[in-house]
């Protein structure tokens, strides 16, 4: 058939057609069962590529590190991929790319990560490492001594070597929230590190790393029927460990106590820096989806608030970050701002001050709540591409919200959130009492 022409009234009327309805984010649906030893599994099936993805959660991360330990949750990421007592060095890594599939860890403040994937076939072989390395690791002196190199090595990568790396490790991270869990890094310090022992270490590893403190997800080309029953082979004979207290409460957001400013000279760093912080609440607190919103209006992207009058319009910077970001115990809304060359830190800190006093005074516009609202449900959409995806927004949702059934509610109650929400949660927390304010100087104009 040949092409018809569309003369100019039937493409307008095209144009006015109504548009379409918003995507939404297709449900995520699970299954969980719980071992006797306390073990959780969470279950995705996803039969429409034959891969799967295994993620185990220890709820353990730096806010549970002993006094004078800093670092352990982290170390321990390392030292799980080492040895145990059925796999030689290496081999953990080996079977799993040697079945064509990748692994990592990460760790954060609250929790540590595990995770694989696999062809749908190697599934028995992922469940089995995991299981072997939850009861049997080898946590020896020469093991740990090994690996606390590699994390002190990493630390000076990451942080001392690095511009700006101390202070905003180290100074922003911990200076803005009064929360004791929180009051150190996640790398943990070089003090800390040398001063640990591998008895330290096996201590640690007994005390966190059991089946009644961890959970699974298993996402991808499997059925609940045979996870569960590979959940009982490899997992059932494992022992029930000492309970994990949980993080104290928090009850210092927003801080009232005035506003809180610091310098630091960096060697390193060849600009100075401003960083702003103000103390949120935690992740799972009513007001978390307003400052999550609020933060991308400031400083999502090029069009953000901020990026338009500090950079486009004034000139005043070069470069601008930041956003909320929480977990189980309190975050920040942080602002970090790279000055333009012969624009003095103070200039920029004013205008700053300016355009959050707006904001403060008027609110946000309509266009504005619209396009991050779009922008936060196109990336949720996105987020469920992958079985490795969707079995990490499993494990946020138990962990951070404590409730697996909020990942398909958590959208609409974003979408929920209005103008008048923004307003309300920017009073509440851009306030003097709430803020720390830190400079970074060059050492060469320090003096």
């Amino acid at each position: 058939m040949r092409p018809r022409y569309l003369g100019a009234a039937a493409v307008a009327a095209a144009m006015m057609a109504a548009p379409a309805p918003a995507q939404t984010a297709e449900p995520i649906r699970y299954e969980t069962f719980t071992l006797e030893n306390g073990l959780r599994f969470i279950v995705h099936e996803d039969h429409s590529v034959p891969v799967v993805h295994v993620e185990v959660w220890y709820d353990v991360g730096s806010a549970h590190e002993p006094p004078g330990r800093s670092g352990f949750a982290h170390l321990f990421e390392h030292m799980m991929f080492i040895e145990t007592e059925n796999l030689g060095k290496g081999e953990f890594d080996g079977l799993i790319t040697g079945a064509g599939g990748s692994l990592n860890g990460t760790t954060d403040k609250d929790r540590t990560a595990y995770f694989e994937t696999v062809p749908s076939n190697q599934l028995n072989v992922a469940l089995w490492l995991e299981a072997d390395r939850m009861k049997n690791l080898v946590v020896n002196e020469e093991n740990f001594q090994r690996e606390r190199e590699v994390v002190k090595e990493e630390r000076r990568l990451r942080v001392d070597n690095q511009p700006y790396g101390k202070a905003l490790w180290e100074v922003m991270d911990t200076l803005a929230v009064d929360y004791g869990p929180y009051e150190h890094s996640v790398i943990g310090s070089m003090a800390d590190l040398d001063a640990a022992t591998g008895d330290d270490a096996r201590e640690f590893y007994e005390r966190f790393y059991v089946p009644n403190n961890a959970a699974v997800v298993v996402a991808g080309d499997a059925t609940v029927g045979q996870v569960r029953a590979l959940a009982e082979r490899y997992f059932g004979s494992l022992e029930r460990g000492p309970d994990v207290a949980p993080l104290p409460p928090v009850t210092t957001v927003p801080r009232m106590d005035g506003p809180r400013e610091v310098t630091v000279t960096d060697e390193l760093a060849t600009l100075p820096l401003l960083a702003e912080a103000y103390t949120v609440p935690p992740h799972d607190h009513p007001d978390a989806r307003a400052l999550a919103l609020l933060g991308n209006i400031l400083m999502g992207g090029e069009s953000s608030r901020l990026y338009q009058r500090l950079v486009m319009q004034e000139k005043a910077a070069f470069q601008l970050g930041g956003g909320a970001s929480s977990g189980l115990g309190p975050g920040t809304l942080q602002i970090f701002a790279l000055p333009n060359q012969g624009v003095d830190v103070s200039r920029l800190q004013s205008l700053l001050e300016e355009e959050l006093a707006r904001v403060l005074r008027e609110g946000v516009t309509a266009r504005e709540l619209e396009k991050v609202k779009n922008q936060h449900r196109a990336r949720m959409i996105m987020g469920r591409q992958t079985v490795s995806s969707k079995a990490s927004q499993l494990h946020h949702y138990r962990v951070m919200h404590g409730d697996i059934d909020a990942i398909n509610e958590d959208l609409d109650a974003f979408m929920a959130v209005t103008a008048v929400d923004i307003l309300r949660v920017a009073r509440k927390y851009i306030t003097p009492g709430n803020r720390t304010t830190m400079v970074v100087k060059p050492a060469e104009s320090s003096t």
